[in-house]
């Protein structure tokens, strides 16, 4: 009877010992898979939230065209920020020189930054920064050079963001757009051209110059020389007042 008690006594044990092993195996592996697995889940919602924040900067790209061209004087967009941050930096510009003449235009940014990656909207442009460094344009502005009747005609539409605020943590943004002014400019004789862009993005704008055909000098990850010769020139000069909320 003893002996019986004693069997059951060290069984049960047994299976307790057996119980909690079990247990101590499930809670690691369970400790592992989120070890190595959230990081990745993480990573795979970053990388969709920047999606989606790249979409909406392609739509506030449209809805700047329409209010700069005043077919729609005011446009409202809604941004969910994500633990990001969207601010208007008023630091960019962008001068123009022909016939010895030279004028400066403010064109400021809208910029939305998330960790190492930012995306920006910047004289109708929208270009971003990956965490790999690279500087991309995704959409280009209004800014082209066509061949008609055997003449070459520059067209440089500039947009200025005229306005402050910002916001960054995970609210609902409300990005205010209206249309303030146009100035157009053209030349009546071909030109010889040169632009000098301050922008963050002043590679990504070589680039796009050097593809619409001017020749493009100086440049450093902020500064850009770029010209053209023989053109004519029209030069749209549209303000936006814009404001963050």
């Amino acid at each position: 009877m003893i002996q019986q008690d004693n069997d059951r006594g060290d069984k049960a044990v047994s299976e307790t010992v057996g119980f909690i092993l079990l247990f101590g195996v499930v809670v690691i592996g369970m400790s592992f898979i989120y070890v190595t697995g959230y990081p990745i889940l993480q990573s795979n919602m970053d990388s969709s939230i920047f999606q989606g924040a790249e979409q909406s900067f392609i739509v506030m790209q449209s809805d700047m065209k329409m209010v700069s061209f005043d077919q729609t004087p005011v446009k409202n967009m809604n941004l969910k920020l994500h633990s990001a941050g969207m601010w208007i930096d008023d630091t960019p510009s962008m001068e123009i020189s022909y016939n010895g003449t030279s004028t400066h235009y403010p064109i400021g940014k809208i910029e939305y930054i998330k960790e190492e990656q930012s995306l920006a909207y910047e004289n109708g442009a929208v270009m971003a920064q990956y965490d790999t460094g690279s500087k991309i344009m995704l959409s280009d502005p209004r800014i082209y050079s066509t061949v008609i009747g055997g003449d070459n005609i520059t067209t440089i539409g500039l947009v200025q963001v005229n306005g402050n605020g910002g916001s960054s943590g995970s609210s609902v943004i409300t990005l205010k757009m209206e249309h303030n002014d146009t100035v157009l400019t053209r030349t009546d004789v071909p030109v010889d051209v040169t632009m000098v862009m301050n922008s963050d993005y002043a590679y990504v704008w070589r680039d796009h110059f050097e593809d619409i055909g001017f020749t493009t000098s100086t440049v450093n990850t902020t500064y850009l020389e770029a010209y053209k010769n023989d053109t004519f020139l029209i030069i749209g000069y549209n303000i936006v007042d814009t404001i963050i909320t």
